[in-house]
């Protein structure tokens, strides 16, 4: 029997192209798409029903997490596999704490996505080499909880080091000694748990702070 299969994506272009990619797969069978969560819904409501869902996390009206959230509850038989682009750790650790059975980029290869499915079919779940790792590092939660416990010279000097700016010109600017800085910056490093200045020019970028 053929694996059944309902693409969902907001994007018409990308669920054509999974749908070339899983028509080529004798395996497969595409039962329906979708644009968004609500839609998904209403297509299970009437009674269609695959055994796999392919499912976008950013979506118009109801989002991949909702309707996966709502698919857990309301149709557990149906296994949802999250197609997305978005590899921070927080929008992951959100797909698996909705009920997502795998991660994956839109940069799957078939083989990949093949083995995924197979995987979820059989009772297992399927996290690839990068997503392991995303999940391994740090979220953008655990860097604003960290940055809220600065003190506000110690905020100042991190926005000048990711600035670009030397210990010598930021001592200058604050009219404290370039040692002191570099005593700043080694202590912003590890309360930050980052290596070196460019994970601090990294943090800063990704909480906005320049």
């Amino acid at each position: 029997m053929r694996v059944k299969i309902i693409l969902t994506d907001d994007h018409h272009l990308v669920r054509q192209g999974f749908r070339s990619l899983l028509s080529s797969h004798p395996g497969f069978e595409i039962l329906a798409e979708a644009s968004n969560g609500k839609e998904l819904i209403q297509i299970l409501d009437q009674g269609m029903l695959p055994d796999i869902v392919l499912m976008d996390v950013e979506m118009p009206e109801l989002n991949g997490i909702e309707a996966c959230q709502i698919l857990n509850t309301n149709y557990p038989q149906v296994k949802v596999l999250m197609i997305s682009m978005l590899n921070d750790k927080d929008t992951i650790q959100d797909a698996v704490n909705a009920g997502a059975k795998a991660y994956l980029f839109k940069n799957t290869s078939i083989q990949e996505l093949t083995e995924a499915i197979q995987q979820v079919l059989n009772g297992g779940s399927y996290f690839g080499k990068e997503i392991a790792h995303a999940l391994l590092g740090k979220s953008k939660k655990e860097d604003a909880i960290a940055l809220a416990q600065l003190s506000d010279r110690e905020l100042e000097i991190l926005k000048l080091i990711a600035e670009g700016f030397s210990s010598t010109e930021i001592g200058s600017k604050l009219f404290i000694s370039p040692r002191t800085v570099d005593t700043h910056r080694n202590n912003l490093i590890q309360k930050l748990k980052v290596n070196g200045i460019a994970g601090l020019v990294k943090i800063a970028i990704q909480n906005k702070l320049i």
